[in-house]
């Protein structure tokens, strides 16, 4: 993903790169929506175990391509490798996502919560050594992520944003799978009809919202779309053990319209505030948010959602209605989420048509 958003924006003329971004956005979205109802449709004849083995020849495929028509568009350069860099993000990195996966574990104080606090202590201690490390290094264009970037104000706005809505999103996109088979009780391939059509509506819209970026720039995409997905949450969070699978089907449908309205602009304007030279810095930076962000969001709102279930359960409420709860809890917690996404929409501007001309900013601002 970093490669061929470094490829767009670096082929692509600036006026146009919103077309482009959203045919990326396709990917991005009609991958998820294919993902759960082809597992379902293997899961109906074989056990879980297939879902990875269906990968191999996909992914073996992707290879063989990947290495026959890819070119190189650009100047090699030597760049430095940084062990210590990698091994500081895996405790980094790691410790948070542990930590947060744990957050129940930690809140209730149960067994465990001592050890994820000391996960998540060093996880903390791990993200602020490696910060320092590629401010460091980065004076010297040797880190390995380079922080440069996070100078330019309207690409923080933009990241931040992001990453808010990618904890939301696959927040939702892993809890509602649960709350549909364990409240609502349906099959495997039913759950991922449910999330189907909101995906591919998404991928259809994606290019429409990229031609509509070129021309009228973020804010007219951005802010309605962030209204929307508040919207759709927070109608999500109304659920109960009793609510119609077609209830869930239009909630999911009118968030993933947000969702196309929202990533494309999102993308674009982060990666065509920054200057050129750090177009491949800018969207390392925006794919590792991008996955530390969904890992967390996913880890927090299973967390939530197994907590509150597991405490409702306990006051003898029925299994099915304990679950309800505790998706609505998580999904609730979504909607505070995309609230803050909203937010940040506002302070968004569009970039240049010309793309960023300003220089590098020094990496001891990062």
């Amino acid at each position: 993903m970093p490669l061929l958003m470094t490829v767009a924006m670096t082929l692509v003329p600036a006026p146009r790169r919103g077309t482009v971004m959203g045919l990326i956005a396709v990917v991005m979205a009609v991958g998820p929506a294919l993902g759960p109802t082809v597992a379902g449709v293997i899961l109906s004849f074989t056990s879980w175990h297939g879902i990875f083995l269906f990968m191999v020849p996909l992914v073996t495929a992707a290879t063989v391509i990947g290495a026959m028509k890819l070119t190189n568009i650009g100047e090699p350069r030597t760049s430095p490798f940084d062990l210590l860099s990698v091994i500081l993000s895996v405790f980094a990195f790691g410790g948070l996502v542990y930590g947060l996966s744990s957050i129940g574990v930690i809140v209730e104080g149960g067994e465990g919560a001592q050890n994820a606090l000391i996960v998540l202590a060093v996880g903390v201690v791990g993200l602020a050594l490696f910060v320092w490390r590629q401010v460091a290094r980065g004076r010297h264009d040797g880190a390995l992520l380079d922080l440069r970037p996070l100078a330019v104000r309207n690409f923080s706005l933009s990241i931040f944003a992001m990453m808010c809505l990618m904890a939301a999103m696959l927040g939702v996109l892993n809890t509602l799978p649960l709350y549909l088979q364990g409240s609502l009780l349906v099959t495997a391939l039913v759950t991922g009809l449910v999330l189907l059509p909101g995906g591919l509506l998404e991928g259809v819209l994606s290019p429409i919202a990229g031609r509509l970026f070129d021309r009228h720039g973020p804010r007219p995409l951005m802010i309605p779309g962030m209204i929307v997905v508040v919207g759709s949450l927070f109608w999500l969070s109304t659920i109960d053990e009793n609510t119609s699978i077609w209830l869930v089907v239009t909630c999911h449908v009118i968030f993933s319209v947000g969702l196309a309205a929202l990533i494309t602009p999102l993308m674009t304007t982060a990666l065509g505030s920054l200057p050129t030279n750090l177009y491949g810095h800018g969207s390392a930076i925006l794919n590792t948010v991008q996955q530390l962000a969904g890992a967390a969001g996913t880890a927090t709102m299973i967390a939530i959602y197994s907590g509150v279930g597991a405490r409702a359960e306990a006051d003898g409420i029925p299994e099915t209605a304990a679950l309800a709860d505790g998706a609505s809890t998580a999904f609730l917690a979504s909607t505070a989420l995309a609230v803050v996404a909203l937010v940040c929409s506002f302070f968004i501007t569009r970039v240049p048509e010309t793309g960023s001309t300003q220089p590098a900013p020094q990496s001891s601002v990062g």
